[in-house]
């Protein structure tokens, strides 16, 4: 078996169901964290392009994509509605050196990323209904679609990794604050 390498920083999963507001909450704490040496935000490479100014990463065709994972380029990587996802290796730098490195994942690869890096996950959840009309305003795909989206049963969290679980129901301002407020908290016990 090979033994993890240790890293004195931390690696924050941001997960959650669709439309829960992930790529919201992770814009604002970004914002907010702007200027702090402490807190990494890496941006994932996505084989589609952005559809709104929330989400952001970078673009790479599906061939890219294949290329970059059979280089070992990617941290992480991982497909999902016919679309690859990577976050880039270069989180090991902010690992390294012992910031908070947070990004939106897919619950599939939890497991993976435990296996590879210190993780904290933080689980992002919201009532049916907002959901709905967070995937309707987002208008990438058509009622049928976010219908089947929603649908969807969950993937379960593994239990023996360290999870927060944070409401995004109520103004987006308090989500985007009970998520810089656990990034501050993983950076302080990260230092001490």
């Amino acid at each position: 078996m090979v033994q993890k390498r240790t890293y004195p920083g931390t690696l924050v999963l941001v997960v959650g169901s669709s439309g829960v507001g992930k790529d919201s909450l992770l814009a604002g704490a970004r914002n907010q964290l702007t200027g702090h040496a402490s807190f990494s935000f890496p941006k994932r490479l996505v084989t589609r392009k952005p559809v709104s100014d929330l989400e952001d990463h970078d673009t790479v065709t599906f061939d890219e994509y294949l290329g970059l994972v059979s280089k070992g380029s990617a941290a992480l990587s991982w497909q999902a509605h016919g679309l690859g996802y990577i976050i880039p290796k270069t989180i090991e730098n902010d690992l390294e050196v012992g910031k908070v490195v947070a990004c939106n994942v897919s619950r599939t690869i939890i497991a993976d990323a435990a296996n590879k890096y210190p993780v904290h996950v933080v689980n992002i959840v919201a009532e049916l209904e907002l959901r709905a009309k967070r995937l309707a305003n987002r208008g990438r795909e058509n009622e049928d679609s976010i219908r089947r989206r929603l649908a969807r049963e969950p993937i379960a969290l593994p239990t023996d990794i360290p999870t927060t679980e944070i409401s995004n129901n109520g103004e987006m301002r308090v989500g985007i604050k009970a998520l810089v407020d656990l990034l501050v908290s993983l950076q302080t016990q990260n230092q001490e």
